[in-house]
């Protein structure tokens, strides 16, 4: 390489070209949360703005036209299953949260997620997402594309393909983009974690890139599905070092997106989370805990989300993104009841006060026999964005 550095850049150069010109034409055709650039017939009927002036409404949109208001509308809530899930969202900074949702369904499947988007590679603003940052736009973007993909079965490509399609529509609105730059670091980078199920059947795919997990929490206790991209696959020690990620999707690299099928034969609940959720708390047990707890004390599921969401904000230092669903309980009642011997059995193992770290660290050793049952062996090899 070093003999020939002028045709290196050049042909790096030529690549970044290519991947611009790429996103420019995705951004013409692509419908993030089947929102249209180019609003059909009846659609421009029915908007006095583009009824006035139809020749305006035919031309192709600029890239803040068509994408950043698709990046600014949030997905439906679903309040008809309220009291089979939840979604909480939480934003340090009012508008500027760089955590996002997935939450979708049709007949028979549902489809939830969690994605953060990476404030430290992605910490850069762009002028035609109007100062929002990288991070902000590429959670969004691939939880739009993942929705889309789940919604809609004539979406070409896998999932990693419609999610890396989204992460360089963004990269082409970025009309002050470095070429060099864009090939060497990370441009719009998210975390993903997500499930798709039947919803009265128990076979559940989960889908991640990153450090954003997806759990199980049943009678026997909180089992992490998903393996960390990160250097140190330890859940506890990595709270304690906060390692960097291998893996996340971008729109300037190769990213894999992994996925495992589980079939989930007990009564559970299945969750995605960012890693504000558990990452400011001192053990992979103080996180199952928490869900106990509140739990115990909640009235109901959306009751339990706000006992929740009171207690990760009094520790947390980040945007935090939890979605869960209910799977196979009767009631919220005989949910409470099963996991409450599970919390007396815990209370006495594990959740005593002021334990010094040599004994949290013996804990837990012991804990994680069940904590890391339902994990790949390694991160699964899955889709290539």
């Amino acid at each position: 390489m070093s003999d020939h550095p002028a045709k290196w850049l050049q042909a790096l150069q030529e690549r970044s070209k290519a991947l611009q010109e790429r996103s420019r034409r995705l951004v013409g055709r692509m419908e993030i949360g089947r929102l249209r650039s180019r609003p059909r017939q009846d659609e421009a009927e029915s908007d006095p703005a583009v009824a006035e002036n139809p020749e305006t409404a035919a031309q192709p949109a600029t890239p803040k036209d068509s994408l950043f208001p698709k990046l600014q509308r949030a997905p439906e809530r679903m309040q008809e299953f309220d009291n089979r899930m939840f979604v909480l969202c939480r934003e340090q900074v009012e508008g500027r949260g760089e955590d996002f949702y997935l939450a979708a369904h049709c007949e028979k499947h549902i489809a939830l997620g969690a994605f953060d988007g990476c404030g430290g590679s992605g910490a850069k603003v762009y002028s035609h997402l109007d100062g929002h940052t990288g991070a902000w736009a590429a959670s969004r973007a691939a939880a739009l594309a993942a929705r889309d993909w789940f919604l809609d079965p004539s979406q070409d490509g896998d999932l990693a393909a419609c999610i890396a399609d989204a992460l360089h529509a963004c990269k082409a609105g970025d009309a002050a983009g470095q070429l060099l730059m864009g090939s060497l670091s990370r441009e719009f980078p998210t975390t993903v974690s997500m499930f798709v199920k039947a919803m009265d059947a128990g076979e559940t795919d989960f889908y991640w890139c990153g450090d954003s997990r997806c759990y199980v929490l049943d009678d026997q206790g909180l089992h992490q599905v998903t393996a960390d991209d990160s250097a140190i696959q330890d859940a506890m020690q990595n709270l304690r070092e906060d390692a960097p990620m291998t893996n996340v999707a971008c729109a300037s690299r190769p990213f894999s997106l992994h996925c495992v099928r589980r079939n989930l034969d007990r009564p559970s609940i299945i969750l995605a989370a960012t890693d504000g959720c558990f990452g400011y708390l001192p053990s992979p047990m103080a996180f199952e805990r928490l869900l106990l707890e509140t739990l115990s004390r909640a009235s109901g599921i959306q009751d339990w989300k706000r006992r929740i969401d009171a207690r990760i904000r009094e520790v947390s230092g980040d945007d935090y993104t939890l979605v869960a669903w209910v799977h196979r309980f009767g009631s919220f009642r005989e949910m409470k009841r099963a996991l409450h011997r599970h919390l007396t059995a815990l209370e006495r193992a594990y959740f005593q006060a002021d334990v010094p770290e040599e004994a949290l660290f013996a804990q837990w050793e012991d804990y994680k026999k069940g904590y890391e049952r339902m994990l790949p062996e390694r991160p699964a090899d899955g889709e290539r964005g």
